[in-house]
């Protein structure tokens, strides 16, 4: 599968959706997710990416249109929608099935977390790895020394750290602090919100003042993503072999 997400930017308007399972009313129609993907595919007219993670899977078809409608179908995988300038879906990327727990809810606090390390020292998380993208999980220190666990997908192409307008509240942070910013995308323009958040913990590590741009839900999804504002402090190493990400000081 393409490199497509981990070079996505703030460019893209993109939904990272990680599903739940649960049992369904009776009456909710269940498909085969990749028949019904390819068909609605050729409806809407946009690619599909990753289709061999969906074999012998069944889903949802409920929904009053696009949107709704793959939400429901995908909602028990990890995937990306990729949407132009004037609301179409280009792309449909499919990353693999959710893993439980793996996107701890909003208000999920993290585990205590012991001494930092020394500066100097390198810093390594072990990632959740979909295809060729890798994930790691982070806490996200809001107003007050508060902080939320979150799993960011790895993107070097992202200017800053990119978290869902949902976590505004949550994460303690003043709304009318933040500038709201229109910027050039690949598919066109969209609107963000910047600031800073009070740091972000990889492991026992803590990154202070880090630039965050807050995106509408509808364009990314409860997910985010680790962009530059944190990655560009260190030099990245992403080890495929053992799924870890090795960040080392400049």
């Amino acid at each position: 599968m393409p490199d497509t997400a981990r070079r996505c930017t703030l460019a893209l308007a993109l939904l990272l959706s990680m599903g739940t399972t649960g049992a369904q009313p009776p009456s909710v129609l269940r498909v085969d997710v990749a028949e019904e993907l390819e068909r609605l595919a050729g409806e809407y007219g946009f690619d599909i990416v990753g289709e061999e993670h969906l074999a012998e899977a069944e889903g949802r078809a409920q929904g009053r249109d696009a949107m709704e409608r793959l939400r429901a179908l995908l909602e028990e995988f990890d995937h990306i929608i990729v949407q132009g300038s004037g609301g179409d879906i280009e792309r449909v990327i499919v990353l693999g099935v959710t893993l439980p727990g793996a996107v701890p809810e909003a208000n999920e606090p993290l585990v205590a977390i012991d001494g930092e390390a020394p500066p100097d020292a390198p810093i390594e998380l072990p990632t959740i790895r979909r295809g060729s993208q890798h994930s790691v999980r982070v806490a996200l220190e809001g107003e007050g020394g508060k902080r939320l666990a979150r799993v960011l997908l790895i993107d070097t192409g992202a200017d800053t750290l990119v978290l869902p307008s949902s976590l505004i509240d949550n994460l303690g942070v003043d709304a009318s602090s933040l500038q709201a910013r229109e910027v050039q995308t690949a598919n066109g323009r969209t609107e963000a919100r910047i600031g800073r958040l009070a740091a972000v913990w990889l492991g026992s590590r803590r990154i202070t003042d880090v630039e965050v741009s807050f995106l509408d839900d509808d364009k990314l999804g409860g997910s985010g993503l680790l962009g530059m504002s944190v990655l560009g402090r260190y030099q990245m190493t992403i080890d495929d072999q053992d799924n870890r990400l090795i960040l080392t000081a400049r």
